[in-house]
Parts: C-alpha cells; structure tokens; sequence
C-alpha cells in the first residue's frame, strides 16, 4: 500500500525523533533516540507510541505521555510504500529527501512491551 511519512526531531526532556506514517487509516508512531538508520544494516530502536490523530503531523508542538509538550520540527517526509508481513513485521520503502530505500520494522517479542527494530535493508531498489 502507498502512504505518505513524516519523521519530525522532538525537542523535549529527552530530545528524539518521531516517525508516523499512515497504517490502516490510522497515525502510528515510532519514537527513536538517535538518527534513523542511513545505511544498509544500520538498526535502531524504535519505541511505538500511541496514535494521534492525523493534525499531529503539522503541528509545531506535541504532547506526548512519554516524554511531554516539546516543539516539533520536520526533519524528513515523503511517500512511503508498505507490506504489512504480519501484525509484527512490516517491509517500507521510504521515497524521501533522507530516507530513500528499503526498510523493515519488526516487533521485539523478547522484550515485553512496544519495543521494535527499524532496520535499514538496503539504499534503492524493490523490498526484499
């Protein structure tokens, strides 16, 4: 499915970066505490967030009930293509100013919680 993504820095206690993206008409949200991953094998952890509504993505500040209000800026936004492999596995490919290439984000089943893993596969070309 084709969907659009914005990933905004997040200026609060604990400074991060947000990625939505629109998943089955709904906002979803990902928080990471570094860089999205720009080269092939690069991970990062990607804590899910509760979902916001679809404003939240053009607003210049958030609340969140991780880390609170803090001004958002955008750091990367573009189209995004996504499978859905499972309800814990999802293959994207980014087609943005930043990101560009295929990515996956796959649920931690060894750690309880929100915990994923957003792995850079490789810079261009089909999901794999």
């Amino acid at each position: 499915m084709v969907s659009t993504y914005v990933i905004q820095r997040h200026q609060t206690g604990k400074s991060h970066f947000d990625l939505r993206m629109i998943i089955d008409e709904h906002l979803r949200s990902w928080s990471l505490l570094k860089v999205p991953p720009l080269q092939p094998g690069e991970h990062r952890l990607a804590i899910e967030r509760e979902d916001v509504s679809a404003e939240h993505a053009g607003q210049r500040v958030v609340y969140e009930s991780a880390f609170g209000s803090g001004i958002v800026t955008l750091w990367d936004e573009g189209q995004l293509e996504f499978t859905k492999v499972s309800p814990q596995h999802i293959l994207l490919e980014f087609r943005g100013r930043r990101l560009s290439g295929s990515y996956e984000l796959r649920r931690m089943n060894w750690y309880p919680g929100n915990r994923w893993l957003l792995k850079m596969l490789s810079k261009s070309g089909k999901m794999s």
